[in-house]
């Protein structure tokens, strides 16, 4: 693998930078030269420095030094999401089964994230596995949550309902949103965590359903709504609609729930076949069971 010079030095040829321009105020030219052959290693503030004159991100900087590859985890992680998006549930058990025991503690918690994943798609209940285990003492005892947790963390909610621990809940979803929150600059959202937070009220309102945790369920969509949508990609708009239909379906109006939903079901069918059923599966759940829940409290 090239060094660290090696490749800022393919970087900035490509891009036309010279020495002076990306090095000055950092290194002396001698030094560069030296760095740039791979003869010498520098700081890490000094490398943030000089991707900033290069006007490149540390997450592309490591692709390219990866040979315009993600991590191996990274890649494991998009395969597994992109089985689940399309509800690919034997690609899906393949990935766990060849990970699930993996001496990779990464590789271990995305197998983890996987049975979730599944368990949850096939039923309500199911048995907490070694894997998922190793995954919630990961996520649960880290003193702070970076992207990477913030990304799967609404998966401790069904964890938590099925080993017994729904008492940990509202410590998930303030430490989730408190972590979130950290990631938000005056500027804007750099990191796209109103996504995943749009995520997590989704899987809360889905757990509060299945829990008949009615009250608060129809305390969240206040959350949801408040949620700015201008800091939103089309995913998290999906989902802060679809969370206003559910609502509007147990606990509004049938009729603008089943609107919304519609609307929604209309710029997914733009592509065929579809690229991502979940939408479609958690709205067709959540219109059977809001008809229950509304007999049965209007009898």
């Amino acid at each position: 693998m090239k060094s660290i010079g090696q490749i800022v030095k393919m970087i900035r040829q490509i891009k036309g930078f010279t020495q002076s321009e990306v090095y000055s105020g950092v290194m002396s030219r001698s030094f560069a030269h030296r760095f740039e052959n791979g003869e010498h290693d520098i700081s890490a503030t000094k490398l943030f420095q000089i991707l900033d004159n290069l006007l490149i991100s540390v997450e592309e900087f490591r692709f390219i030094q990866n040979d315009y590859h993600r991590s191996s985890e990274q890649e494991l992680n998009q395969q597994l999401q992109d089985a689940y998006d399309v509800h690919n549930l034997q690609e899906m058990g393949n990935i766990i089964n060849e990970n699930k025991n993996s001496g990779n503690l990464s590789f271990k918690s995305i197998a983890g994230i996987g049975q979730v994943l599944v368990e949850t798609y096939q039923s309500k209940t199911f048995v907490i596995t070694p894997a998922m285990e190793s995954f919630w003492n990961q996520l649960f005892n880290s003193k702070a949550w970076t992207l990477q947790e913030i990304r799967n963390a609404d998966i401790l909610l069904p964890i938590a309902i099925n080993s017994h621990r729904e008492s940990l809940i509202p410590t998930i979803v303030n430490r989730f949103e408190n972590n979130c929150q950290k990631y938000l600059t005056a500027r804007g959202d750099p990191f796209h965590v109103s996504d995943e937070l749009m995520g997590m009220y989704l899987t809360l309102l889905q757990t509060d359903l299945n829990t008949e945790q009615y009250d608060s369920a129809n305390q969240l969509v206040s959350k949801a709504r408040d949620v700015d949508k201008f800091l939103l990609t089309w995913n998290g708009r999906f989902a802060q609609q679809l969370i206003i239909a559910i609502w509007n379906l147990y606990f509004g109006s049938e009729e603008e729930g089943e609107t919304i939903i519609a609307k929604i079901s209309g710029a997914e069918s733009l592509y065929v076949p579809p690229i991502d059923h979940n939408l479609k599966a958690i709205a067709d759940m959540r219109r059977k069971l809001a008809k229950i829940y509304k007999k049965r409290h209007t009898d």
